[in-house]
């Protein structure tokens, strides 16, 4: 079988970032298009481990090693490098989505006994044309795309529980999931996650003008289901959701906190931060 290197390598950066998503997903962080694309392209490039010949133990053990190795370097170019722990999660995960891709894919050649398909150091190829992998990019993200709106649409009628933290404070509100807040940090772009609450507004105290003076907050305009007007923003602590299903941390977002005016403390957030 003839081996086209800008079919394999187009096919597995596409296998890659599906892999890197489905990674992202289940560890519930964000990852920028830059960084994906980057990954996506290493592990494309990876690819051409398939023309190295094998014949001998040494260059079979030095593309085995290669292709370890890479891993975790996609991992660290698509997430940051945040601390071994997380490095050696994200690539587990990263590592056996791989696996069951592979795992299918090999079940489906013993199966079909299909001459489309071509396995060698590691690599799969599949023999199929530029226009076929264009038709089938479109149709993953086609379908990608439909279960995502069906996801964000179930998130968003789902009960979430917010819990804020900062140093030894912390508190935990019934949240809100709501398309409508738009509200954004007007220097960084994160979403703010607005905690109604009296008792975090008069721990900081903002009900005097030293903290909003202090550099720590600022006051934005918003406007939500639950009311409009000017909060203290700040970068301050940290959220963490949590449904019944899953608990979303190390969510990037600003903490926007308000009075609850004699009503049930609350948090609303835009479902968006936790997909």
């Amino acid at each position: 079988m003839k081996v086209y290197l800008d079919v394999a390598v187009i096919t597995n950066t596409v296998v890659t970032l599906l892999c890197l998503e489905i990674t992202a997903k289940l560890l519930h962080r964000r990852i920028s298009n830059k960084r994906v694309f980057i990954a996506s392209t290493v592990g494309g490039l990876m690819s051409l481990l398939i023309i190295v010949p094998t014949i001998s133990y040494p260059a079979a053990v030095a593309v085995t090693a290669a292709k370890i190795l890479g891993m975790p370097l996609i991992t660290v170019l698509a997430f940051k490098f945040k601390g071994f722990a997380l490095l050696i999660k994200s690539t587990v995960i990263f590592t056996l989505s791989q696996f069951v891709y592979t795992a299918v894919v090999l079940i489906l050649w013993d199966l079909s006994d299909s001459k489309l398909i071509y396995v060698r150091n590691y690599t799969i190829y599949f023999n199929i044309s530029i226009m076929q992998i264009t038709l089938a990019i479109i149709l993953t993200y086609v379908l990608l795309t439909i279960v995502e709106i069906i996801r964000r649409t179930s998130n968003s009628s789902g009960s979430f529980n917010a819990t804020y933290s900062c140093g030894n404070y912390q508190l935990t509100l019934p949240a809100i999931a709501d398309t409508g807040n738009k509200l954004c940090d007007s220097f960084s772009g994160e979403s703010v996650v607005i905690l109604y609450c009296d008792d975090l507004y008069y721990h900081f105290g903002l009900d005097m003008p030293d903290s909003l003076a202090s550099g720590k907050f600022r006051l934005l305009p918003f406007e939500t289901i639950g009311g409009s007007g000017l909060i203290a923003v700040t970068y301050m602590g940290n959220v963490i959701i949590a449904n019944e299903r899953s608990v979303y941390s190390e969510l990037r977002c600003c903490i926007g906190i308000a009075k609850s005016d004699g009503k049930r403390a609350r948090a609303i957030f835009n479902p968006e931060i936790i997909n």
